[in-house]
């Protein structure tokens, strides 16, 4: 089970963020929004970095019936330093997942290439297991090809 706190968040963003079939406009908004919200104004931000989705079709309960599922996990997010270009120190990220996250400060990986549009610092991690967005839609039943 993900946290809470994180998972409330991812979801979210997921609500607002563009289909996964509109991959610019979707990458763009990922870059823009952060985890911690859209009027945040801290100095640590946390970012989606990279996702899985995953689309399939499965049979509903109903006979005949069909469900289009579609199922979003992060892969890799980022701790985004905002407007600076060096790293958090150690203290102050350890503290921004604590107190912002009720998280233990994980394995960064920090980058050389600053967040989008030079937003700051980045450092990259894995994602916490179990976080995830899934939504499913019925779909129109299938026609009978007998007939005439």
């Amino acid at each position: 089970m993900p946290n809470a706190r994180l998972q409330q968040a991812y979801e979210s963003l997921m609500q607002r963020a563009p289909s996964p079939l509109f991959k610019k406009a979707r990458a763009l908004y990922l870059r823009k929004y952060p985890l911690d919200g859209r009027d945040c104004n801290g100095s640590l931000r946390l970012f989606v970095s990279q996702e899985s989705i995953e689309e399939r079709i499965v049979p509903a309960p109903d006979e005949g019936e069909r469900l289009a599922v579609l199922s979003i996990h992060p892969v890799k997010l980022a701790l985004v330093h905002w407007g600076q270009p060096d790293p958090a120190p150690e203290q102050e990220a350890a503290t921004y997942f604590e107190q912002q996250w009720d998280l233990v400060l994980p394995a960064l990986q920090p980058q050389d290439q600053a967040w989008f549009r030079d937003g700051g610092h980045q450092s990259l991690f894995t994602a916490p297991k179990g976080l995830h967005w899934l939504r499913s839609s019925p779909m129109p039943k299938e026609q009978s090809s007998e007939g005439g």
